[in-house]
């Protein structure tokens, strides 16, 4: 998360950790690297309540209409009649099963049953919320279990046929002629998107290998990257193409597969992740921008670049003039001041309507032309 923190009440710029996210619980007696270190902020705009509401391009994100609807449910269908979906149809009965571990483990239990009736009574407001809720079921399984049983090997076989059938519904529902989008606002809105994956949840920040006690670590991988990485890159500006972060993007999931082995949990994980990426970042590739014509107007919401240039704007601001950017914040638009523990606030950009983010984009601006002329002086 690109964010400005610092004691007391410091401001922390851009989307605040959110509610309701994947859990962090350790797998096969490997500390995850989020319980570790929870300080680390564990995800970007990501859920299906705070994802990015401003603008959803269709290469990007896909409004659940009638015939998508009728898409997924043959999906979960099909799913479910293959012998390997008799292991999901339904919540795990941990207390019948005498599995005691399971809600110490599994936070958010999900199974295809309960997808089918979501689905059925039309509780999805995009595709992607019905797929994480299935890769939700697929990560259970891949936590609880180890890789030679039976049900982690099921969830892994019916995650490929998903993520297959996946590809031929997200062509069907490419638009042709897309409105013209900036490039590395498609790969930030793509990378948001992989975010909120269930599956991403092991490489959101950087693998604290001090903590995980994986001392050889930096020995095996040496250019470590994650998506929380990725990110920041994106919003400083560090990529000069789409190629240069799907880069980076690839790095992450390589550096799992080399240092935990293909058919580790993570390397599973890793490949699927790997396939879904690839074929979205082609989706977005296919989404040409027109420098000939505007970007469309998004009803009043600032654009990924005026955000950028927001962020670039507060990392030169001093403590106190981040405190009294806080206050004029909370003055216009309250809701997008957090109060995240004891020392530290934040701002959610996506909070502020144009007119209060125009404000304080000003406010920021002149602060630091002050500051340029009276070292100047």
């Amino acid at each position: 998360m690109a964010e400005v923190s610092a004691p007391a009440s410091a401001a922390a710029v851009f989307p605040r950790p959110l509610d309701g996210m994947p859990d962090h619980t350790p797998s096969a007696g490997r500390p995850c690297q989020m319980c570790a270190a929870p300080s680390l902020t564990p995800a970007r705009p990501a859920c299906a309540q705070h994802r990015d509401k401003r603008v959803k391009p269709s290469f990007v994100l896909n409004p659940m209409d009638e015939q998508l609807q009728r898409k997924c449910d043959a999906l979960i269908k099909m799913l479910l009649k293959r012998n390997q979906g008799v292991h999901f149809s339904a919540p795990v009965d941990w207390k019948k099963l005498k599995l005691d571990e399971y809600p110490k483990l599994i936070k958010q239990p999900m199974d295809l049953g309960t997808v089918q009736e979501k689905v059925s009574s039309s509780k999805y407001e995009r595709l992607e919320d019905f797929a994480n809720d299935i890769r939700l079921v697929w990560k259970n399984a891949f936590i609880f279990n180890t890789p030679d049983s039976m049900y982690f090997k099921a969830a892994k076989q019916l995650g490929e046929i998903f993520e297959k059938k996946m590809e031929e519904i997200e062509k069907d529902c490419e638009v042709h002629n897309p409105p013209p989008v900036e490039p590395m606002e498609r790969c930030n809105l793509l990378l948001a998107d992989m975010i909120a994956n269930p599956l991403s949840e092991w490489f959101r920040e950087p693998v604290d290998y001090v903590k995980l006690e994986l001392a050889d670590y930096p020995k095996v991988i040496a250019v470590p990257m994650d998506l929380g990485t990725v990110e920041k890159k994106i919003l400083r500006g560090q990529y000069m193409s789409p190629e240069d972060y799907a880069h980076d993007v690839r790095l992450v999931w390589t550096n799992a597969i080399t240092y935990n082995s293909a058919t580790s949990m993570f390397g599973v994980v890793a490949t699927i992740l790997s396939q879904i990426f690839e074929r979205r970042f082609t989706l977005t590739r296919s989404a040409a921008t027109d420098p000939g014509r505007p970007i469309p107007d998004r009803n009043g919401w600032p654009t990924f670049t005026a955000k950028k240039k927001f962020y670039d704007l507060c990392t030169k601001l001093t403590l106190a003039d981040l405190n009294q950017m806080v206050s004029l914040v909370q003055n216009h638009c309250a809701k997008a001041v957090q109060q995240c523990g004891d020392k530290e606030v934040e701002v959610d950009v996506d909070e502020l309507d144009m007119q209060t983010f125009s404000k304080v984009l000003n406010w920021a601006s002149n602060k630091n032309k002050s500051s340029t002329k009276a070292e100047s002086s």
